[in-house]
């Protein structure tokens, strides 16, 4: 058997930031169907006074995606330092770019996560749409191109 050489394909950075937010926002699509497949719509009833734990989940959510529009203010804050405006970006912006992304994406797909254990609570499927719907918005309000790649791209080199 010959061997193959196996090279390892390089991904522009900006490109496999893209991928991750694909996965992100694929994941969150994924999540829509699992309490289908967990406990249908309206299969047994929900348990007893659900209420208490439904407003709390809501709260939840509410606060992660108001904790994704404050993350990424205050990433895009510290990538800006890093990379003030006229100068040449420094290495770690581009860091900066990537933790602060990753992180606010994270932040919004809680909010999903939050729809499913609404529907579980619940027992009823249709509970995590709206949530899922949140979150996916979320997802597209923090798309690679709402933050300040611009200022970061001249020290990666990368388009």
């Amino acid at each position: 058997m010959a061997e193959m050489d196996m090279t390892e394909t390089d991904v522009a950075p900006l490109a496999r930031l893209r991928i991750i937010w694909i996965a992100f926002f694929a994941a969150v699509c994924v999540y829509t169907l699992v309490p289908w497949f967990v406990v249908g719509d309206g299969l047994d009833s929900a348990t007893a006074n659900t209420d208490a734990m439904r407003s709390g989940l809501q709260a939840g959510a509410i606060g992660a995606a108001v904790a994704s529009f404050l993350s990424k203010r205050r990433w895009s804050k510290i990538i800006l330092a890093a990379a003030p405006p006229g100068a040449p970006a420094r290495g770690d912006a581009w860091t900066q770019l990537q933790f602060g992304c990753i992180i606010t994406w994270a932040i919004s797909e809680v909010v999903a996560l939050i729809g499913i254990a609404t529907a579980l609570v619940t027992r009823h499927a249709v509970e995590v749409v709206p949530y899922a719907g949140a979150a996916l918005f979320l997802l597209y309000m923090h798309r690679l191109a709402m933050w300040p790649v611009p200022q970061v791209e001249p020290a990666t080199g990368s388009a």
